[in-house]
């Protein structure tokens, strides 16, 4: 990997409207969380913590600017060669959001570590050696020849989101389909479609709080009755 200036680390950050809520609303119920190319770490601070939370990033500038995981838990290094040598003992979610392939980039900005195609090779044969039954996995990016090759046998979802240079279709690619979710707050596929969700969900729990205890107790075991 090439480094490149610093002031351009913050390419891909993840705080774009839409954009850490569709990552974080397909994301598995898990125990472990690893988060493998930090950034800026949008995606980590927006969700629910786990019990056990992992943070990579080559860059020492933005592990020592992000302060949500205690020191013994940010990781300075390669992420590629974390994964390759990843064995889980809990049920694990991965978040991979490697520097973009140059042929999906619309501006002149770099990062400060940069990727090569065999790079992306390495990382995506890496991720899917994983088992899905045993580590979720979540790769953000640009869709490219590269990544629709490899990982053409994996679910995808492709959104609108807006970065610097104007609104874009983003891609995720995960190796599980989504099911249940680590996180609700996020449930839907855009601001109006979680807003209806939430109100949904609150006229719901009012008339549920309007019920006789004795209607409330029957329906709250039927609820949890359900697989």
């Amino acid at each position: 990997m090439t480094n490149k200036s610093e002031h351009e680390s913050y390419l891909g950050a993840k705080g774009g409207s839409g954009v850490y809520q569709a990552i974080i609303n397909v994301m598995a119920p898990h125990e472990f969380y690893g988060e493998l190319f930090l950034g800026t770490g949008v995606v980590f601070k927006k969700k629910a913590p786990a019990k056990y939370n992992v943070v990579i990033d080559k860059s020492q500038t933005m592990l020592d600017k992000f302060n949500y995981v205690v020191p013994e838990n940010k990781i300075c290094g390669c992420a590629i060669e974390y994964l390759e040598n990843f064995k889980p003992f809990c049920k694990t979610q991965l978040y991979l959001d490697p520097p973009y392939m140059p042929e999906t980039r619309t501006s002149n900005a770099r990062y400060e570590h940069e990727m090569t195609e065999a790079d992306h090779q390495r990382l995506l044969t890496a991720a899917k050696q994983q088992n899905p039954d045993d580590v979720k996995i979540i790769i953000s990016g640009y869709a490219n020849s590269l990544y629709n090759e490899m990982l053409k046998d994996w679910w995808r979802k492709d959104f609108q989101a807006m970065t610097r240079g104007g609104v874009r279709t983003e891609t995720i690619w995960l190796n599980y389909q989504p099911g249940d979710v680590h996180y609700h707050t996020y449930a839907g596929d855009n601001f109006t479609d979680r807003q209806r969700i939430q109100r949904k969900a609150q006229r719901w729990a009012n008339n549920y709080k309007a019920l006789p205890p004795g209607e409330r107790q029957t329906i709250m075991a039927a609820l949890l009755s359900i697989e």
